[in-house]
């Protein structure tokens, strides 16, 4: 095994995301549906700073405008937050 190879192996294993609680679950869940899983970690930070009903009612916000991204989903915790 090259040592390249070695490295991408760490860096894969470093980049999943393994929930332990329900609330780290659900934030995977979400990242999934937006398309955002490499923000996995930034959303279950999130959940557990602005709560699961902010957090939930934002989720339907986006499914509800059709816009189911990372970054629409941003944005409206940046407008619901102020």
């Amino acid at each position: 095994m090259t040592m390249t190879n070695i490295l991408e192996q760490v860096a894969k294993a470093a980049s999943r995301f393994t929930p332990s609680n329900p609330k780290e679950y659900l934030a995977l869940q979400i990242a999934r549906k937006l398309s955002d899983l490499g923000s996995v970690r930034h959303y279950a930070v999130l959940f557990e700073r602005h709560g699961e009903e902010r957090f939930l009612n934002i989720f339907r916000r986006c499914a509800e405008e059709n816009a189911m991204t990372g970054e629409h989903f941003m944005s409206l915790l940046k407008t619901v937050s102020k």
